[in-house]
């Protein structure tokens, strides 16, 4: 089959100014007695800001700055909000969702005032409210009635407020708590000024004292926080929890993963077929180390750098590293297993960030996981301009319950933006799920899928990272291993089911998180004894094939989402590169990401067992089997055939940037053969863009962009659209609420999936299917319209958001029916050479 180019396309030239009301279905705010509820916010004022002076005045530190107060918001629209922020110079360091049910729309905001000046100015402002005087001051009166009328109650931040989920199990039973000096981790407040921080390490210190307690390092920045980590004992620990500026105080990271894995052992001698170049696919492995001696990995390491230097050594004593970085080079071992020929198709980095502590890969005791991370990443980006990593790891004790995202996922994410580069991470494991009762194993299967809708399978740090691409776990092989003289085993998953062990989603604001699934292993049960069932986690006929980190085998087996995300990784590398040789320049994140979800699939297995699935915690209406599948397999598994472009297989791209109060329109030919052909087919589109990221805003995505898919539209009708938008008299379910006969059957809906920067919505027909797109007597076509929206206002808001659209058609059978032509010859083709040329001569 002959490999083609992929085929660069442009948008129409007639851009569409599309206007979103500034603040859609904000909530209107409540008519309060302001004498009674002004009196009642300046009391909780006075005593919030005695009780922050007092303590402070306690520990010796000037209580004239970084004053943190914790305002319950019952009703504050997004523009409510930003007046107050800009008019009163405040710092909004987190604003999360208040659970209520007598109330859905209160929220907490964490608001931080510069000094003492500030505050008096916003209870000035009060005070005008609470007497309802006229005249304008800071505010206007219209603006003091909006705000304070939200304002339900004014508080600081509590003690119980910063303490971390492993700490909390300590004063949960006192006598967990170590003798003497331990360490902890510390999350303190920052608004980005970078020249406030050699105070607030002042602060800090001065709040520990000098009898042993201290301060372990430099604080590390990220956007909104400063983390560290401080050796402590009991009293100094309540210290810290006491400090207004401390955020969060928490145990350090302790065992990354716990994934279980029997020696996996094949015995014949590989033939190894290595032909790769300096041009190679390259991608790092953030992990244990990788064991170079193995001779399938001795020639593709290009760079090793040990960022944990426990060990001191660059080499895997673990085992995990090496197993990872297996898969992230040949991609599918089981392939290469049966062929007993082994082809490495990517080169790798290693950089070891983890070290072994008796069987469990564990972080340097005196940096933190992000700092580390942040240091290996910007370490092989610069060294070797490697844009493509691979990280298995993760924080079991910070599960995802909502609300505000985890410091870890928005380092990675500010990374993935700045840096334009692509991190693959593992959605997590859960290492003990629960056995239910069961009587058959069609009922085990059954529970097993629907017990991962339990809040302990939710995904973990950073796997809710936004930019990143997240990975959870399908199961491969379905058959233990029988042998005599053993209990019978039972597989707990047939082939392309959700591995028992997997995390799902979703994500930060609803975002489809694990983007993607891959093979990472299976589990069974056994009994002990009668009616004592229990897990094994290490049939050798169950696991993931990769490789060993010794010189006694070659081979060896493991389960885990861990081995899950580098089959991703390996196709992210492989795609990088074959995007490089076709536009002749280096592709953007975007694109890559946009290519990578686009050769997502489903089988017809996962579909239907996902969608089987029972979510006894769902308590809305309706049967959303959509939703179940998209939480549980996010797209589905990716596939390198997206590589290049081929008779049967045609993809089209884009890169563009937009404003966020236009929308982008693309007219893509739909060839009446692809229609009528008597085969399975597909059209399949992907979006990917990358936001800028706020950890201290709810939304945390600064804005959204979706795209939605036309049939029978043409200019009068975009026009009609445009001038409503226009006229002010738009709102959010336009899109949804035109004609029906004006779209195109392409699932999921754009509203579903329009929170995650990664979207991919598809058209499918049988053999006999199709003729819905087929409107036009000359040639049909299908419209995408690629528009978004801002969630809040920053800084950078006036320039346009980068996007990548991928467009793939594809169908089985035999017949040729010229598919590459007719779309070539019917689209607006981007030629990024002449692009080049023309640039050099204006130069």
């Amino acid at each position: 089959m002959a490999v083609l180019n992929h085929i660069e396309i442009m948008r129409e030239d007639t851009v569409r100014q599309y206007r979103f009301p500034s603040f859609p279905n904000a909530p209107r705010p409540t008519n309060r007695d302001r004498a009674t509820h002004g009196k009642k916010l300046g009391e909780e004022l006075s005593q919030t800001t005695e009780f922050i002076e007092s303590k402070r005045v306690h520990l010796g530190i000037d209580s004239e700055n970084l004053l943190v107060l914790e305002v319950i918001s019952d009703a504050m629209s997004r523009e409510i909000l930003e007046n107050m922020l800009v008019k009163f110079n405040l710092f909004l360091v987190e604003e999360t969702d208040v659970i209520d049910p007598a109330n859905p729309n209160k929220s907490k905001l964490v608001i931080q005032f510069e000094d003492k000046a500030a505050l008096n100015l916003f209870n000035q402002e009060r005070e005008l409210w609470q007497n309802d005087d006229p005249n304008d001051a800071i505010l206007t009166y219209a603006q003091r009635r909006d705000l304070f009328n939200c304002i339900e109650n004014i508080r600081n931040v509590s003690r119980e407020d910063r303490i971390g989920s492993r700490l909390k199990k300590y004063f949960d039973d006192p006598s967990l708590f170590p003798e003497g000096f331990f360490v902890v981790n510390i999350d303190v407040w920052y608004n980005g000024d970078r020249s406030k921080i050699i105070e607030t390490e002042r602060i800090i210190k001065k709040a520990l004292g000098t009898q042993g307690s201290t301060l372990l390092g430099d604080l590390f920045e990220i956007p909104s926080l400063l983390l560290g980590r401080a050796q402590v004992n009991e009293f100094t620990l309540n210290a810290l929890l006491d400090l207004d500026v401390i955020s969060l105080v928490d145990l350090p990271l302790g065992t990354v993963s716990a994934e279980q894995y029997e020696l996996y052992s094949l015995h014949f001698d590989p033939i190894i077929h290595d032909n790769l170049g300096e041009n190679a696919p390259l991608a790092a492995v953030l992990d244990s180390g990788v064991f170079s001696a193995n001779p399938l990995l001795s020639n593709v390491i290009v760079g090793e750098e040990e960022f944990d230097n426990t060990e001191n050594t660059t080499s895997d004593l673990h085992g995990h590293g090496t197993g990872v970085a297996g898969i992230v080079v040949y991609g599918d071992f089981n392939k290469c297993i049966e062929s007993k020929v082994f082809t490495p198709l990517v080169r790798i980095c290693n950089g070891k960030i983890m070290h072994n502590e008796n069987g469990d890969t564990c972080f340097p005791a005196d940096k933190r996981p992000e700092q580390i991370v942040k240091e290996a990443i910007e370490y092989f980006y610069k060294e070797y301009n490697c844009r493509i990593f691979n990280l298995s790891a993760g924080d079991m004790d910070h599960l995802y319950n909502g609300g505000r995202q985890f410091a870890w996922a928005e380092m990675l994410d500010q990374l993935s933006r700045n840096l334009d580069i692509v991190i693959i991470v593992s959605a997590g494991n859960v290492p003990n799920p629960a056995i239910n009762d069961f009587d058959s194993r069609d009922a085990l299967m059954e529970n097993c899928r629907n017990q991962l809708f339990q809040p302990e399978h939710r995904l973990i740090d950073p796997a809710t990272s936004a930019l990143s691409v997240t990975v959870g776990s399908i199961t491969r092989f379905d058959e233990p291993e029988v042998t005599q003289n053993r209990g019978v085993r039972l597989s707990v998953g047939a082939k392309n089911y959700p591995s028992v062990f997997t995390r799902i989603g979703r994500g930060v604001n609803k975002a489809i998180k694990p983007e993607l699934v891959d093979y990472g292993g299976n589990y069974a049960v056994h009994q002990i004894s009668r009616g004592d069932t229990r897990w094994y986690k290490n049939d050798r006929n169950l696991l993931e094939p990769t490789l060993h980190n010794g010189n006694d085998k070659i081979f060896k087996g493991y389960c885990g989402t861990s081995f899950s995300a580098p089959h991703v990784t390996h196709i992210a590398a492989r795609i990088e590169r074959a995007l490089e040789e076709q536009i002749g320049e280096r592709p953007s994140a975007n694109l890559i990401r946009a290519l990578l979800v686009n050769s997502a699939r489903y089988t017809p297995e996962m579909v239907e067992w996902t969608e089987k699935s029972i979510d006894v915690l769902y308590n809305g209406k309706g049967n959303p089997k959509q939703e179940r599948r998209l939480r549980l397999i996010g797209f589905g598994k990716a596939d390198d055939s997206i590589l290049y472009s081929h008779e049967k297989q045609v993809t089209l791209f884009a890169e563009d940037e937009i404003n966020l109060r236009l929308f982008h329109l693309y007219k893509i030919p739909v060839p009446k053969e692809f229609l009528s052909v008597r085969a399975e087919k597909r059209i399949a589109i992907s979006l990917a863009y990358n936001p800028i990221t706020r950890l201290s805003r709810k939304d945390y995505l600064a804005c959204n962009l979706w795209f939605e898919v036309f049939r029978k539209i043409d200019e009068e009708t975009l026009l009609q659209y445009r001038a409503k938008k226009e006229s002010g008299e738009d709102n959010e379910d336009d899109l949804e609420n035109l004609p029906d006969e004006n779209k195109a059957a392409f699932y999921p809906g754009y509203k579903e999936i329009s929170k995650s920067t990664l979207q991919q919505r598809i058209w499918t027909k049988s053999a006999t299917g199709g003729r819905d797109l087929l409107w036009n007597e000359n040639e049909p076509y299908v419209y995408i319209l690629v528009t978004g929206k801002e969630r809040f206002k920053y800084a950078e808001q006036e320039l346009p958001q980068p996007y990548a659209l991928a467009i793939t058609f594809s169908y089985s059978g035999q017949e040729d029916i010229k598919l590459y032509e007719k779309l070539q010859s019917n689209v607006r083709i981007r030629d990024r050479q002449r692009e080049r040329t023309r640039a050099q001569i204006r130069i």
